[in-house]
């Protein structure tokens, strides 16, 4: 069997996890394409596949794996005991994964789902660890930004996020992160006014960027 992965993500504004990994089985001349979710919802995964006489496999930006013992087996495994409720053990799988990590942006996601296991533990400090690996690999993943500002919540530290991430934006005003981090907590504080102000002030920083959509959303 060879495993197709492709470096796709959706980030929906109502969703936690990473979306997106494809995996074609090849019998014979005949590849049978099937998708799968690191979240907890399907997404079709579109892969151009050319097979030549000899089996060849040639494919757009694309990795393929051994599925005997890698990131991706074990970045699934840590999903079904997620959703049986068993966070500690999926924690030993995601840190597993990482291990056999092939690229950043995998990485990115792990780290994302790791905070979200360790969240459902109790154990925020290493929950918002995770989160924060997730954005510096990965600076637009603004999935693990709304992660991270939702655990700081979850433990009650949101006050002193705000006043973290005020303390940023007044040193450098153009700290589009930072006004992105800062938009997402007073919009948890229930300050939809200055949520705004903030989303507004960081899309005419980075009016492109792929985070540009999820604050667009969140406005």
């Amino acid at each position: 069997m060879i495993v197709i992965l492709s470096d796709c993500m959706t980030d929906t504004g109502d969703s936690s996890h990473w979306k997106g990994f494809g995996v074609i089985n090849l019998r014979g001349q005949a590849p049978d394409l099937l998708s799968f979710s690191m979240g907890r919802q399907l997404l079709p995964l579109l892969c151009g596949v050319l097979l030549s006489m000899g089996g060849l496999l040639e494919t757009a930006p694309a990795f393929a794996y051994d599925l005997r013992d890698n990131a991706i087996t074990h970045a699934n495994s840590a999903e079904s005991l997620m959703a049986l409720h068993r966070p500690e053990e999926a924690i030993e799988e995601y840190k597993a994964a990482l291990l056999l990590n092939p690229y950043a942006g995998m990485a990115a996601m792990l780290y994302n789902n790791l905070g979200l296991a360790y969240r459902e533990t109790g154990n925020y400090s290493f929950a918002y660890a995770s989160f924060q690996r997730a954005c510096r690999i990965q600076p637009t993943f603004s999935m693990a930004f709304r992660n991270l500002i939702d655990t700081y919540a979850a433990a009650g530290h949101l006050r002193e996020a705000e006043l973290y991430m005020k303390d940023r934006v007044s040193e450098n005003p153009d700290n589009a992160e930072a006004w992105f981090m800062l938009g997402y907590i007073y919009k948890a504080n229930h300050n939809p006014k200055a949520a705004k102000a903030c989303f507004e002030r960081f899309l005419k920083l980075q009016p492109e960027s792929e985070m540009a959509r999820a604050a667009r959303m969140a406005l």
